[in-house]
Parts: structure tokens; C-alpha cells; sequence
């Protein structure tokens, strides 16, 4: 399975995902890591696990820079792209390429730091703990035109609690993403989530 790993920053989540891919490198490949930024930080984490890594930087038109994207996806024949913390929205005439790569099937992933459909977008970790929530949690969801609207593959809830910091209530937010996502990476692997595999009929 071909699998590219999309981040805009720090890139801990990818982390987590190339280390679960070199586990079950037999059936799980990690083709690239694409960044819109030349300092995101995931990129020194690809070269110290050896995975290729590709800038494509915001271009003048969202289709510009996306056609840009969509040649690698087919030069590499990627299965699946999992978002991991890239922050700049998918657009439509992308989702729609993909899927007529893999046979109709939205095979590309996001995971969000809330239990959506509550806290969707950015700073969701702090407004949820501004707003002292009881629980939130780790969202998996396939990607549409939406934002952090598509279909949930995987939720698990975190209680915020009593007394705990910011810094503290983060860490474990981010421990729980780390888990879900290489689960769901795993569940790939085995077939439990069932893939169409990369096919260009054009």
C-alpha cells in the first residue's frame, strides 16, 4: 500500500505514521511527505527516517498549486493520503481527481483534535479548554469539500481534567492523535478498512 503524508508544520503526527509504516514495512509504504512550507519542521523528521520529501508551495491559484500536488500522487501511484496537520483546504476538482484514481472511493484522511462535529478548524484544542469542557478528544474523518466535515472513521473521547494546564491538556490530546491515527494507518494495512487501490484510467 502507497500511502504520501501531507503537513503544514511541526509534523509529530507524521512522525508517528512513517514509524507505524517502517513496522509493517511489508505492507505499508510511506512514498513522500508533501509540505506547503519550506520550514516545516516535518521535513527534518522525513530525512531522519529516510522518507522523500516534496515542497509544493501555495502557488496564485488553489488549482495551480493542487495540479501541482496531483503529479506526484501520480508519479508515486498513491494509495492513500493522510493529512497531518496541513492547513490549507482540499478543494473539490482535487477530491474529485482522487477519486476517480481509486475507483470512486475518498481515500484521503484528516485528523482533527476535537470530537466533531464540535471544535471544527483551527485552535480547536484551546477553545475547548477555554471553554472548560468536560471531555473533547481525537477525531478521524475521510476529507470532503467541507471543513472537518467529512465522514468519521474513528472518534475517541479525553476528559479535560480538574486543574489541568493547557500545556498538560495539549500533550495528551496530542498522545491520543498519535495512537488513533497509526490505528487506523494499521487497520489499512490488514484490509480492515478496505482500499481501491490507485488506478489512472486517463
Amino acid at each position: 500500500m502507497r500511502i504520501a503524508i501531507f503537513a503544514s508544520g511541526s509534523g509529530s503526527n507524521a512522525e508517528a505514521l512513517i514509524r507505524k509504516a517502517q513496522e509493517l514495512s511489508d505492507k505499508i509504504s510511506v512514498e513522500f511527505v508533501l509540505t506547503d512550507r519550506q520550514d516545516a519542521f516535518v521535513l527534518q523528521r522525513a530525512q531522519i527516517h529516510q522518507v522523500r520529501s516534496h515542497i509544493v508551495e501555495r502557488t496564485s491559484t488553489r488549482k495551480d498549486h493542487e495540479d501541482a500536488i496531483l503529479k506526484h500522487v501520480d508519479e508515486y501511484r498513491i494509495d492513500w493520503i493522510f493529512l497531518a496537520g496541513y492547513m490549507r483546504l482540499i478543494g473539490a476538482s482535487f477530491l474529485q481527481a482522487l477519486r476517480e484514481r481509486h475507483q470512486g472511493a475518498s481515500q484521503i484522511l484528516n485528523i482533527h483534535p476535537s470530537l466533531l462535529p464540535a471544535y471544527p478548524g483551527t485552535d480547536s484544542i484551546e477553545r475547548a479548554y477555554k471553554d472548560q469542557v468536560s471531555k473533547s478528544g481525537v477525531t478521524i474523518h475521510q476529507v470532503d469539500e467541507g471543513m472537518d466535515t467529512g465522514p468519521i472513521i474513528l472518534q475517541q473521547s479525553l476528559p479535560l481534567l480538574a486543574g489541568e494546564s493547557l500545556a498538560d491538556f495539549k500533550a495528551r490530546v496530542h498522545q491520543l492523535e498519535h495512537s488513533l491515527y497509526t490505528q487506523v494507518l494499521t487497520d489499512i494495512a490488514f484490509n480492515k478498512i478496505p482500499t481501491q487501490r490507485y488506478m489512472r484510467t486517463s
